[in-house]
């Protein structure tokens, strides 16, 4: 099982919480009340988790000469002249959803059809840049 602490406690020995998270790589569990805990984890370790979460998006060639890319696993899609033109449009796509995703979060985790975005988009923003979104990009 996780260590668990108590919110008072996290707060008053942060630095050791912190030692034991980063440096020991022990996710750790924090109680507030009776019902909410939240975890706290290293971000190499989340991405880790992560990998399993993967984008690839299906390279569909249109008629009129253009690249589709379709991106079911979070239902986005982007168009253009070239696959890297239309990758370049999905993976700005991405990052505004993913805002958009977690500006209004309780929204989305709570539509049935979006909850599973959840991963993905946690994924897309622990990117720092597009040219990392790109590389999550699997074409």
């Amino acid at each position: 099982m996780l260590e668990e602490m108590k919110f008072t406690e996290a707060r008053s020995e942060f630095s050791s919480l912190y030692s034991k998270v980063f440096n020991d790589y022990q996710p750790v569990i924090i109680r507030r009340r009776q019902a909410e805990e939240v975890m706290v984890m290293r971000t190499d370790l989340q991405k880790l988790l992560l990998e399993k979460y993967r984008l690839r998006p299906e390279v569909l060639h249109e008629e009129d000469g253009t690249v589709t890319l379709a991106l079911d696993e979070v239902e986005l899609y982007a168009n253009g002249r070239t696959v890297e033109e239309a990758a370049q449009e999905l993976a700005r796509e991405l990052r505004l959803y993913a805002r958009d995703y977690f500006e209004r979060s309780h929204l989305f985790i709570n539509a049935p059809n979006r909850r599973s975005h959840f991963p993905y988009i946690l994924r897309v923003l622990l990117c720092d840049t597009d040219e990392e979104i790109l590389k999550l990009l699997e074409i």
